[in-house]
Parts: structure tokens; C-alpha cells; sequence
């Protein structure tokens, strides 16, 4: 009886080694499961910004997949300019030009018979520019340009004149009218009117701030005579010739020394 017992019991023993081994393989796959599991959870969680270097896509892209190159094309001299882009939770990642706001400041000269415009001088280019800037995420344009003009000038236009003092010009939107970037600009004549208008320092005269080096008055009538050609940053001088012609009553405005001739616009036919 004892032998017999003996050889039962070391035929038993495989049987349970056996059973401990399942039982350890089968915790280790659960194991990584739940590895897998919790790593693919933490990356989705993690905001990812993807960097997008130059490639040879075209500019009519407006988009990319996650993780693809893009090229962004703008500016001038026309060449490619690598840049990147953020890409949404989705994965989707949108290149697209910035948005921005231009204003052509006007007044009625003391002889209430001709009309000013201000623009700045920028610190960068030392060039006349218009005043403007980018529109912030969620602004409005219309909000873009009584900020931009209180930062850059000083000038507080209250909200309830705002509405009749802005008058739309046009959308600028070539993709060479400026050299940083593919930028669309909207751009919005703002009558400046100092009897009715105060500054930050309580004066009614514009004065340089923010980016600007100093703020002028320009006669309207010498834009595009006196001033023009490489006094004028980006395609500023077009902007300011177009509102020179929805200004103008017999339709006869001198057009020379613009950036390009044929700038890609969609324009008002007049601001009254």
C-alpha cells in the first residue's frame, strides 16, 4: 500500500505544475491588456500639436492628414515657405491664411473741403502702413478693428458710433500680398471724427502705441502721388487707392507703384 501511494502521488505532481503554469500565462495576458488598454486611453488624452515640414504639396491643400507635411505658399517674392499647423482632436489639421483687419482712419481736413487719412510708421519696415492687426480668436472683425485702433492710436471709438463710422472697403485675399505669410485681410474705412471722439490721454489726436513708431495724417489727395511704390508696407497702397475711388466723386484716381497690379479683391463700389 505505502509503494502504491507513493507512485500516485508523483504522478499527480506534473498535473497540478501544469495548472500553475496556465494560471500565470493566463495572468500575464490579462496584464497586458490592461497595459494596452490604460496606454491607449493616456494617449488619447494627450493634446498633440503637430509639427509639418515643408513638402511638395500644392497650395491649393487646405488641408492635411495627421501627421502629414504640408507646405504653406504666400507672400513675395512667390516661393514655398515651410511652416506647420495645429491639428484638433480629431485629427484633422486644417492650414489655412490667418485673418487679420486693415483700416483706413479718414477725417475731414479744417476746411471741412478735402479729406486726411491716418496711417503708421512701422518700427519693423519703417514703412507707412494702415492701421490694423489679426483678429483674435473669437472676435469679431468689426471688434477687431476698434481694439486695433485703440492700441495702435489711441483712439476710443464708443459701440454706439461704431456701427455708423465703420464702412466696409473690401477682402484682400491674394495669397503674394504679404511677405510674412498667407494672410486675407478685411478691411474697413473708420471716419475719425475729433469733435466726437476722444483718446486714451484724453486728447484728440492720434498718438502712436503698440507696434506703430508714430502715427500721420496723410492728404488723401497725395496717396498714390507723393506717397507711393516702397513708402507703403505689404499692398497697403492698393487698399488705400480703393478707398480713394469709393471716395472719389468724378471717378479719376492715378494708380501707380502698387505691389502688384492685379491683386487678388472683392471691393465695395462705394462706403456711403
Amino acid at each position: 500500500m505505502t509503494t502504491n501511494t507513493s507512485t500516485s502521488s508523483r504522478r499527480r505532481a506534473p498535473a497540478g505544475a501544469a495548472a500553475n503554469i496556465n494560471a500565470v500565462r493566463t495572468l500575464a495576458i490579462l496584464a497586458m491588456i490592461t497595459i494596452f488598454a490604460v496606454l491607449g486611453i493616456f494617449v488619447k488624452l494627450i493634446p498633440s500639436k503637430v509639427s509639418l515640414i515643408s513638402s511638395s504639396k500644392s497650395a491649393s491643400s487646405a488641408a492635411c492628414l495627421h501627421g502629414e507635411e504640408q507646405t504653406w505658399h504666400g507672400g513675395h517674392p512667390a516661393k514655398d515657405r515651410p511652416g506647420s499647423c495645429w491639428c484638433g482632436g480629431d485629427e484633422y489639421c486644417m492650414c489655412t491664411p490667418s485673418l487679420a483687419i486693415d483700416i483706413v482712419l479718414y477725417s475731414k481736413t479744417p476746411s471741412m473741403d478735402e479729406y486726411s487719412v491716418w496711417v503708421v510708421r512701422r518700427r519693423d519696415t519703417g514703412q507707412l502702413a494702415t492701421i490694423g492687426g489679426f483678429v483674435d480668436v473669437g472676435e469679431t472683425t468689426e471688434s477687431a478693428v476698434l481694439r486695433e485702433a485703440e492700441e495702435e492710436t489711441g483712439i476710443i471709438i464708443p459701440l454706439e458710433q461704431a456701427n455708423s463710422a465703420m464702412k466696409l472697403i473690401g477682402v484682400y485675399s491674394d495669397p503674394r500680398r504679404d511677405n510674412r505669410r498667407a494672410i486675407v485681410s478685411i478691411a474697413y474705412a473708420l471716419e475719425f471724427i475729433p469733435s466726437a471722439t476722444t483718446t486714451k490721454v484724453g486728447t484728440s489726436i492720434p498718438k502712436a502705441g503698440d507696434d506703430a513708431k508714430e502715427v500721420i495724417s496723410v492728404p488723401l489727395a497725395e496717396i498714390g502721388v507723393k506717397y507711393k511704390g516702397e513708402d507703403w508696407y505689404a499692398d497697403h497702397l492698393t487698399i488705400l487707392l480703393d478707398f480713394k475711388e469709393q471716395m472719389a466723386t468724378d471717378g479719376s484716381v492715378v494708380r501707380e507703384g502698387e505691389l502688384y497690379e492685379d491683386v487678388a479683391r472683392s471691393t465695395c463700389s462705394s462706403i456711403s
